[in-house]
């Protein structure tokens, strides 16, 4: 009797021991921290409209009326029908980088942002400088 205790309870250990295990190990083989910037970490084809812009306060209507694309070559492009302009961007797993250099009005979105939320037709991004309270956000066509 005590030997068959001893053997369930050792078997009870080993069981735990397992499933710990594979959940350790479950979760971390799910991780995108080891992403490459210039690579994508979801899909980000087709093109997108700005939905938010908030710096300080509602400038969104900076970006009223451009479609942007995000090539797989780490170009973006951003387009209104007669004017486009293009930058770079990149991602990892927790940041979303925009870079349109110089452009008068562009450049304002250019910087190195968290991410918040990402989905198949929602980008939402806010400043990495806790002291900053911009967001960015973009919305699928």
């Amino acid at each position: 009797m005590i030997h068959t205790l001893k053997t369930k309870t050792i078997n009870l250990f080993a069981a735990l021991a397992l499933v710990t295990l594979f959940t350790t190990l479950q979760s971390s083989s799910c991780s995108n921290d080891d992403n490459v910037p210039g690579t994508t970490v979801g899909n980000v084809s087709g093109t997108w409209r700005v939905t938010l812009y908030w710096d300080k306060k509602d400038e969104t209507n900076k970006f009223v009326g451009y479609n942007f694309t995000f090539n797989t070559n780490g170009t973006i492009v951003a387009s209104n029908g007669t004017s486009t302009i293009s930058g770079s961007w990149s991602e990892t797993s927790t940041k979303f980088n925009i870079d349109f250099g110089s452009d008068p009005v562009f450049s304002s979105i250019t910087s190195n942002w968290l991410k918040e939320e990402k989905t198949t037709n929602s980008i939402k991004l806010k400043d990495d400088n806790p002291a900053q309270d911009d967001k960015l956000q973009f919305i699928k066509n």
